[in-house]
């Protein structure tokens, strides 16, 4: 087998090489750099409070798929938003009489 001498490689095609090597560090970087954007307590309310007002007459077990379609649509990353704080959220709202119980699921 015949050695391959590293000094016959031509200078346009290292520096080619370099661009690219480049470009993919960068890609890599800003990628593992990305922040999401999390939903406050206070975009989850403003968010609950507009979904329970269009949510006349859906059943409660569509609700929570409502709102997360709603911040998704805002751009919220909603990994982090599970069923329980909705429904705590619109539990607090309906008690403090922000928005009225318009499905039916608050007990007094």
């Amino acid at each position: 087998m015949e050695e391959f001498d590293v000094n016959e490689i031509p200078e346009d095609v290292i520096e080619d090489l370099e661009e690219i090597a480049a470009e993919i560090a960068s890609d890599t970087r800003r990628a593992g750099r990305r922040k999401v954007k999390l939903p406050s307590s206070r975009d989850l309310a403003e968010v609950v409070a507009e979904a329970a007002l269009q949510a006349r007459g859906i059943p409660p077990e569509e609700f929570p798929s409502i709102v997360i379609k709603l911040l998704e649509e805002r751009g919220f990353y909603t990994k982090y938003v599970n069923e329980k704080r909705i429904w705590r959220v619109y539990e607090n709202l309906v008690r403090r009489r922000v928005i009225p119980d318009t499905l039916g699921v608050v007990m007094w």
